[in-house]
């Protein structure tokens, strides 16, 4: 293992042509809010096409571009704290 620990980043993508960057501001105060120093960061990545896409590190837990929709509300959150437990 060599004390290699998987980053706790977050990501999140929004479109800027859409007003999408309300959405994704709430979304990282409300990780923050939660779960405070178990994150080191969260990134906030302007983009283009309609997009709110949410990552774990690498892993994309939450797609707008996939499923049509916003995330409902906590949906992202409950995500995040069950891959914080693994």
């Amino acid at each position: 293992m060599g004390g290699h620990f998987m980053e706790k980043i977050i990501s999140i993508e929004y479109c800027t042509s859409w007003g999408y960057l309300k959405r994704a501001v709430a979304l990282t105060e409300n990780i923050l809010n939660e779960h405070k120093n178990a994150i080191n960061m969260v990134k906030i990545i302007p983009s283009s096409g309609g997009v709110f896409e949410v990552k774990f590190g690498d892993e994309l837990i939450f797609s707008k571009k996939a499923l049509d929709r916003f995330p409902e509300e906590n949906e992202v959150e409950n995500i995040i704290k069950e891959k914080l437990k693994e």
